[in-house]
């Protein structure tokens, strides 16, 4: 299940690099998605949980999303405020972080089973399919 998901994640990674070093405040991770359905659809050929792969992948694909937080807190501390405003606006940029992964993780499940669903159709989940039988 690893492989798949590797393939697919590392697939997106440089796209997704790119993307956040280009405008870390405009991140569309279309690529994470690709890399996920590809992932749910090589895992499914081989009777695998699509779901599951599609998660891993999509989290491997996804982390450089996640620098863009390390701006956020930059600029926390940079600005100055309180001591208990600063410890809130920190809590807060780390909830926003996993809000972040969350939404990584939910949406390379749903493409992952995307994937999987067009494997099925194709007659690949590790079945023999119509055109196998006799």
């Amino acid at each position: 299940m690893w492989t798949y998901a590797l393939v697919g994640g590392l697939l997106a990674l440089p796209f997704t690099v790119l993307e956040v070093w280009r405008s870390p405040e405009n991140i569309t991770l279309k690529a994470v998605l690709v890399g996920s359905v590809f992932a749910g659809y090589l895992i499914k050929r081989h009777g695998g949980n699509s779901t599951a792969t599609g998660i891993r992948a999509a989290l491997i694909g996804g982390i450089p999303a996640l620098w863009a937080l390390t701006e956020l807190l930059r600029a926390i501390s940079n600005i100055p405020n309180p001591p208990w405003f600063q410890a809130v606006s920190v809590g807060m940029a780390l909830a926003f972080g996993g809000l972040m992964l969350v939404i990584v993780a939910v949406s390379g499940a749903l493409a992952g089973r995307v994937g999987g669903w067009l494997a099925e159709r194709r007659g690949l989940d590790g079945v023999a399919g119509p055109r196998g039988r006799t």
